[in-house]
């Protein structure tokens, strides 16, 4: 067997230790690693005249964490915890090493590969853009476990530690240099010589801990009880107001951080061992180590299954300058691609590139992008308001009015115009793709792709083939999904697909209660505490309620009275003419950032009918009446095959709709509550409020066998 950690000394009395994990893309670290590593340590230290300790990887990155995989089957506190002290001692052996220790950090650097950097008294860092330093263990529901939660704050400070640990993001090795993080930033072409310079410079001996350089207000926020206090109480709030407080991990690590930022390490280190012991088994943690493995598996997911080879996409068409087709034509040139937006008029152009400039200048704006090279990508988009240059593309998206006649329309046009090989896309939410191909000459190379709403934020994308489509054509446009930076599903053609489909009946149902005579901001209110980012009326906002009406027709059309179209979103869009945000006459209205009840609205209500006794609902009622029929309606979807699997549902759900992570998903959810109680549940309801709770066949008869969604052997 191939060895984790090779040992390489030079007559200047270094000693390099290269990780190489054995058939693993990336290196990780797991138990026989450590142990490896740990070996080999013992091994580096007894050489005599031992001048300085290097750590490198043999991989295109330094070291991507620990293995996932052993923190899903910690089970007990007490094991867990042991198994952060396991990882300590090893680092601790590193950090008092009695020579120069050095970190050679090049690509992904994250979770414990950053605590194993840490624990060395100095780190070069690649300028390579791959380059990045995390610890991103809060987005599991856990904390740095092996040192980080002690030894970041202390070499970079408490505000750009925690700005780190809370919201796990990286950073690049220009400013981890510029953070005190790193040592020195190293052109990655010239890598080994400035390795080698950096060793020579190093003085004999050097082991003794660095001191960090601050500033007059780091060393007064840091170095005092009130700064320090300071510093957490801004962190806390920040993490209350993001979170509502339901990510226990975020609020354990500050007052981890809290407590022992200013004592001994050895004392802090045992801490964060017991901390992380009792977080790793949490069920908020369970939930989001489940959702990082239903990730990895989308990731390494085809689509359906494909041995071809798949053509290049690099010159796209995108049909339709609106706002949506505007943003996906700014997502292509974002990603290197070329593209050619069309409309009828070139006020509707010159509206689709605003759109597009609009997510640049968001990115310019964080520091994400420069100017000039936002000017570069800008380039790479072209207008027209006719069919010029689509004859030489690879790929064309249909993102226009959400309308079957006139999307065949165009779409016979666009076949006559296209290459034979090229593929057409329609960025439908709802719409048959199968009775959108009807017309078509080359159904084969027709699918749907549907971006969500708005595209610079929305990580999912539902690909959709259609009775004839080619699995080519498939495996091609999941290959562009992903190569685009998003999340693809694919999912089965029917009426609102997948996400649609759940998502209505809770928008129907909050609609109702409205019209029961429950207030639409307390609804609002409960839906955001239960952990959703918005409520249904704030979503009907941004959404618009004309595009909501539409939908919700489609679906209606399809699968009946379960899907019957409320009554008061008839009446609020037909006769009233709400639109939402875009119109300025939602449910609320702008006041700055801040959305406040729109006064308009509540006249509005006032003189449509109400219950002469208005339903007295609880909160739990009112998440039941939501939440509970889109469970319903999931397990439909997964008995007709509209998804692969519970896994695959509950991630569209989290990204297509922000369905709350912690937990888990929405069958997870109903996993965790038990599924005879939500068949109980839906029933009760039937009787009370109408038959669309009825409980799904399917439903009820996992509820009579016992079985739950998530495989408990095999999905923890």
């Amino acid at each position: 067997m191939n060895p984790s950690v090779r040992i390489e000394r030079s007559a200047e009395g270094i000693v390099t230790l290269w990780i190489d994990v054995p058939d693993k893309k990336v290196n990780i670290f797991n138990e026989a690693v450590i142990t490896e590593l740990g070996q080999a340590l013992d091994e580096a230290l007894a050489v005599p005249d031992l001048r300085a300790l290097v750590l490198r990887s043999s991989k295109s990155s330094f070291i991507a964490g620990a293995d996932i995989g052993i923190l899903r089957q910690l089970t007990d506190e007490n094991d867990a915890a042991a198994k952060a002290r396991l990882g300590q001692r090893l680092f601790e052996r590193i950090a008092a090493a009695p020579c120069a220790t050095l970190a050679v950090v090049h690509g992904a650097c994250l979770g414990g590969g950053l605590e194993l950097a840490l624990a060395c008294r100095f780190r070069i860092v690649s300028d390579h853009a791959s380059t990045q330093l995390g610890l991103p263990e809060v987005n599991l529901g856990i904390i740095p476990g092996w040192g980080g939660s002690q030894r970041l704050p202390r070499l970079v400070g408490l505000g750009q530690a925690m700005q780190m640990m809370l919201t796990g993001k990286s950073i690049d090795g220009k400013r981890a240099v510029r953070v005190g993080l790193a040592d020195r930033l190293v052109a990655t072409e010239f890598i080994e010589a400035g390795i080698q310079a950096f060793l020579a410079a190093i003085p004999a001996q050097s082991n003794a801990a660095r001191t960090p350089s601050r500033s007059l207000r780091e060393r007064l926020l840091d170095g005092t009880a009130v700064g320090r206090a300071i510093v957490l109480r801004a962190a806390k709030k920040s993490v209350l107001a993001k979170t509502a407080g339901v990510y226990p991990a975020a609020l354990a690590l500050i007052d981890l951080v809290e407590r022992t930022y200013a004592g001994p390490l050895d004392t802090g280190l045992e801490d964060e061992a017991r901390v992380f012991g009792q977080l790793a088994i949490s069920r908020v943690s369970k939930n989001l180590q489940q959702l990082f493995f239903t990730r990895e598996s989308l990731k390494g997911d085809p689509g359906l299954p494909y041995d071809g080879v798949l053509p290049p996409v690099d010159h796209v068409g995108v049909v339709g300058a609106g706002v949506m087709g505007g943003k996906i034509a700014w997502l292509m040139t974002h990603r290197d691609l070329d593209v050619r937006l069309k409309d009828i008029e070139w006020p509707a152009v010159a509206k689709g590139f605003a759109a597009a400039h609009d997510c640049y200048e968001q990115l310019v704006r964080v520091r994400r992008l420069k100017p000039e090279t936002v000017n570069v990508k800008m380039h790479r988009l072209s207008g027209t308001t006719n069919y010029s240059g689509f004859g030489s593309l690879d790929l064309v998206i249909e993102a226009i009015v959400e309308n079957l006649d006139v999307k065949r329309t165009v779409h016979c046009e666009l076949e006559g115009v296209m290459g034979d090989d090229a593929i057409l896309c329609s960025n439908t939410s709802s719409l048959s793709v199968s009775k959108m191909a009807g017309a078509l000459r080359r159904p084969g190379r027709f699918i749907g792709m549907h971006f969500f709403n708005p595209v610079n934020r929305m990580p999912l994308v539902e690909i959709i083939p259609g009775e004839h489509t080619d699995p080519a054509t498939v495996a091609t446009v999941y290959a562009l999904a992903k190569r685009l930076g998003k999340t693809p599903v694919v999912v089965k053609d029917c009426a609102g697909f997948l996400v649609n489909r759940v998502l209505l009946p809770y928008m129907n149902e909050s609609t109702r209660m409205l019209d029961d005579g429950v207030d639409y901001a307390r609804v609002d209110r409960v839906l955001r505490t239960f952990g959703l980012p918005m409520g249904p009326f704030e979503l009907a906002d941004e959404v618009g309620l004309d595009i909501g009406y539409t939908v919700s027709q489609v679906l209606e059309d399809a699968y009946g009275d379960r899907m019957a179209v409320a009554d008061l979103l008839q009446v609020l869009y037909k006769e009233k003419g709400v639109l939402g945000r875009k119109a300025g006459n939602g449910f609320y209205v702008r006041n700055g950032r801040t959305a406040v009840e729109n006064p308009e609205m509540r006249r509005i209500l006032s003189t449509l009918k109400t219950p002469s006794t208005p339903d007295e609902l609880s909160d739990a009622q009112i998440v039941d009446r939501a939440i509970l029929l889109m469970v319903n309606e999931a397990a439909r979807c997964l008995d007709e095959g509209v998804v692969a699997n519970a896994a695959y549902l509950d991630m569209a759900m989290i990204m297509g709709t922000g369905f709350p992570a912690f937990r888990g998903g929405l069958l997870r959810y109903a996993d965790t509550r038990g599924i005879a109680d939500v068949v109980e549940s839906l029933d009760i309801m039937s009787k009370r409020w109408g038959a669309q709770f009825t409980p799904a066949e399917p439903l009820k008869a996992m509820a009579a066998d016992g079985r739950k969604f998530y495989n408990p052997e095999t999905d923890g």
